[in-house]
C-alpha cells in the first residue's frame, strides 16, 4: 500500500511509500491511501492530477466534479420547477462541453469544437466526390497530418457519432428531470 498526499484542493503533491507525518504534511496537506496502481499511475503522469471522491482524475475531471458541486449546492430545497430548470441548464452546459470536447478516431485525436467540425464536414463532402482527396490536418494534440479521402471520411462519421451521443446523453438526462418528483431524483440523476 501507498500513500498519496494532496493539497486540501485533491491537488496531487506526490507519493509515499510510509504514512506521512505531520511534520511532512505541514498542517494542511491530506494523505489517502492508495493502490499500487494508482501510485504508478502518479508517477508516470506527466500532467497535473487530482484525487477526488477516491478517484485519479486529471484538470479537466476536476473542473466537471466542481462544477457538479456547485450545481448540487444550487438546487433549491424548496422549489422543484425552479431546481428543474437549474438542472436542463445544467445538462444543457454540460452537453456542451462533452460536444466540443474532442474525441479520438484511430489514435487521432480530433477537436470537435464548431469551427472543426464544419472544415471536417467540407472535408467530408469533397472526400466523397473525390477517392484521390488529400488534405494536411491538425489534430487536437497540435501535430500535423495528411488525411486521405477514407480517413477523412472515418474522422466525419466518428465526430457524428460523437456530437449524437452528446445530444443523446443530454435528452436522457431532460427525461430524468422531467419525471423528477423530488429534489433527491434530481440529485441522483446520471451522466
Amino acid at each position: 500500500m501507498k500513500y498519496l498526499i494532496t493539497d486540501p484542493q485533491g491537488g496531487v503533491i506526490r507519493v509515499s511509500e510510509t504514512i506521512p507525518t505531520d511534520e511532512e504534511l505541514g498542517g494542511f496537506l491530506v494523505y489517502h491511501e492508495i493502490s499500487d496502481e494508482d501510485a504508478a499511475t502518479v508517477e508516470a503522469s506527466q500532467e497535473r492530477l487530482y484525487y477526488i471522491d477516491g478517484s485519479l482524475t486529471d484538470f479537466d475531471g476536476y473542473i466537471q466534479n466542481a462544477k457538479h458541486q456547485k450545481y448540487l449546492s444550487s438546487l433549491d430545497q424548496n422549489d422543484l420547477e425552479k431546481s428543474k430548470k437549474l438542472s436542463r441548464d445544467y445538462y444543457a452546459e454540460k452537453r456542451y462541453d462533452y460536444e466540443v470536447s474532442g474525441t479520438s478516431v484511430g489514435g487521432l485525436a480530433v477537436r470537435t469544437d464548431r469551427f472543426t467540425v464544419d472544415r471536417i464536414y467540407q472535408a467530408r463532402v469533397l472526400a466523397k466526390e473525390d477517392a484521390a482527396f488529400t488534405t494536411d490536418w491538425k489534430l487536437g494534440d497540435g501535430t500535423f497530418v495528411t488525411l486521405d479521402a477514407a480517413t477523412v471520411i472515418v474522422i466525419g462519421d466518428a465526430v457524428t457519432v460523437h456530437l449524437k451521443d452528446a445530444f443523446s446523453k443530454e435528452k436522457v438526462a431532460n427525461q430524468s428531470i422531467d419525471a423528477a418528483t423530488t429534489i433527491a431524483e434530481l440529485e441522483s440523476i446520471i451522466w
